[in-house]
């Protein structure tokens, strides 16, 4: 009797440590090696390199995810995305013809992303560092000011891709649902110093991706 007492609180403890590591997994109540789900937020974008600054730029941010765990705590996801980021500028400024004006830059280059991320989940949260490799779909460039600025596609292109390295974190809101915050910086620059417009370069290293991301992931 006394064994069978044993085994029955054996049994009892080994379910409910079962179920406990089962309700760990940030993902899934019941632990996979594979989740996917889809993802939509926004980009908050400037280009360092530029003679402007601020997260200005609002661009869009979606496409789809594939996670690996490992283990409950320790995975790695791969994303297709479609990323939107550039630059925008206000100066205020003075002419002889209009006096004093706001002159205004803008700079759109939109990506197809491929971010590659290892993960720790600790504490609810779920941590993330890797790199994103990005593929140029389109650019385009303009100015309005008081002269004409002349901006070429040819001599002024963007490189056709980058490299960034990837910082965040998400943590679970509801059910399925789940918010996604990240920062994105250049490895390498999106062109070089000498293929940017004259007057509206700052230093000499060419310019780069600089960028925060906030996001809601829907996981399957």
């Amino acid at each position: 009797m006394l064994h069978l007492k044993r085994s029955l609180l054996l049994i009892a403890w080994l379910v409910t440590c079962q179920a406990a590591l089962a309700q760990s997994n940030f993902y899934e109540p019941e632990p996979k090696v594979f989740t996917g789900g889809l993802v939509a937020g926004f980009n908050f974008s400037q280009v360092d390199g530029d003679t402007f600054y601020g997260y200005h730029k609002v661009g869009l941010n979606a496409g789809g995810v594939v996670y690996v765990h490992f283990s409950k705590k320790i995975g790695v996801s791969m994303e297709m995305i479609y990323s939107r980021k550039g630059s925008r500028g206000e100066l205020v400024t003075g002419s002889a013809t209009l006096g004093d004006y706001v002159e205004k830059y803008f700079m759109n280059v939109n990506y197809i992303e491929i971010p590659l991320t290892f993960h720790v989940i600790s504490h609810k949260f779920d941590f993330e560092a890797g790199i994103s490799y990005a593929r140029l779909i389109n650019s385009s460039e303009w100015v309005e000011t008081d002269h004409p600025v002349v901006i070429d596609p040819v001599a002024n292109r963007f490189n056709t891709s980058d490299v960034e390295y990837v910082f965040g974190m998400a943590r679970k809101i509801y059910k399925r649902w789940y918010a996604n915050a990240r920062f994105q910086y250049s490895i390498t620059s999106i062109r070089p110093g000498e293929r940017v417009p004259v007057g509206f370069t700052w230093g000499n290293l060419g310019q780069f991706n600089n960028l925060f991301n906030l996001r809601v992931m829907y996981i399957f």
